[in-house]
């Protein structure tokens, strides 16, 4: 585990609270899980953005550092929810949950295409539909990525989620039928721009 995110302890909530907070370039954050009673903290807004910007849609294990005065405590927990302000785009609130590491949970991990397919070769476009994976595993084994080989894809073909079972050494949870990647041929792609021109049109 490598990723760290600090916090400080808040004794009391409150929108006025928040307020002052968020204006002080920090965000309202609360932990909580099974295990473990909510305990009201708050973030540094800018730390918060640097973390969510390089984790992207994946769900990664965190070392949550929490500031007590001079006590720290440190929690492995996950990023549940983050709300943000729909106009103005920052930061109002975060969910962490504290994860028991004896307990599977369900993470979205990051999908990497490898190789170049047959069908592009060919011509055609590969069009990766599903950038994540929902995947069932205890907390210390979450993978980084899902590395999908689509050297054999041709034009015309596709990967579903129930192809990858077997092949990747996770338990997918996502629906078997579930497109994860195709190739569409040139004439696809071609009807597809001619219909999005006469739209506009």
């Amino acid at each position: 585990m490598d990723i760290e995110l600090n916090a400080q302890v808040r004794k009391v909530g409150g929108k006025g609270v928040a307020r002052r907070l968020r204006r002080e370039g920090r965000v309202p954050a609360v932990l909580y899980g099974p295990k473990t009673p909510s305990q009201l903290l708050s973030l540094s807004a800018k730390s918060l953005e640097k973390l969510l910007s390089g984790m992207g849609e994946e769900s990664r294990l965190l070392q949550l550092k929490i500031e007590d005065g001079s006590e720290v405590q440190n929690r492995q927990v996950l990023v549940r929810e983050v709300q943000v302000h729909p106009v103005r785009r920052r930061f109002l609130h975060v969910d962490l949950y504290e994860v028991p590491l004896d307990h599977p949970i369900v993470v979205e991990v990051h999908v990497e295409l490898m190789g170049e397919s047959v069908g592009v070769r060919k011509g055609g476009t590969l069009n990766l539909i599903r950038r994540t994976l929902s995947v069932r595993c205890l907390p210390g084994e979450i993978p980084e990525k899902i590395e999908l080989n689509v050297a054999d894809l041709d034009l015309g073909g596709s990967v579903h989620v129930e192809d990858l079972i077997g092949r990747v050494p996770y338990e997918l949870v996502d629906d078997p039928s579930f497109a994860v990647v195709n190739v569409s041929s040139p004439e696809e792609a071609g009807k597809e721009s001619e219909g999005a021109g006469g739209e506009e049109a």
